[in-house]
């Protein structure tokens, strides 16, 4: 029988996550990371969202406000606390199916381990997304790289 977490048995990352999800439910926007830091009284929150469209800073600077508002609500820290909404960037490894469908047609760094063992990793246009691979075309070829096999994958901007 699974067990059913109550509210005080939830890491404050997982309160956050959690007041995070309910503000973007409304939205296009979705959770990427969040990194809760620091010891008490100087504490912060890094939150990291993203959209299978545009981001804006107008999108930023209300969701921070919204969660910023459920945060003091539910009095979660109880001293002052950082808070931090942005979008990834290309320095920050892809985390979700749904950034790699976005970036179809880039160039990406993907790490990933081989089928035969040890790692390895290829540069390449992103040229296709299923489920459980993606394919991606190197100057030696296509690619297919399983998701279960990837270690870290990086947008590569063109300069």
């Amino acid at each position: 029988m699974a067990s059913v977490s109550h509210p005080s048995e939830l890491t404050l990352s997982e309160r956050v996550r959690t007041l995070v999800e309910e503000v973007l439910a409304s939205t296009p926007h979705y959770i990427v990371d969040l990194e809760v830091k620091g010891a008490v009284g100087s504490q912060s929150i890094t939150i990291f969202v993203d959209s299978d469209t545009n981001v804006g800073v107008d999108d930023l600077a209300s969701i921070s406000r919204d969660v910023g508002f459920l945060i003091d609500t539910e009095d979660l820290f109880p001293s002052r606390y950082q808070l931090t909404v942005s979008t990834p960037g290309v320095d920050r490894p892809l985390k979700l199916h749904r950034q790699y469908l976005k970036n179809i047609g880039r160039t990406l760094h993907v790490h990933f381990e081989k089928a035969e063992g040890g790692n390895t990793e290829v540069k390449g246009e992103l040229l296709s997304v299923s489920e459980d691979v993606l394919l991606v075309n190197s100057p030696k070829g296509e690619v297919t790289i399983p998701f279960s096999a990837i270690k870290w994958a990086k947008v590569k901007l063109p300069w």
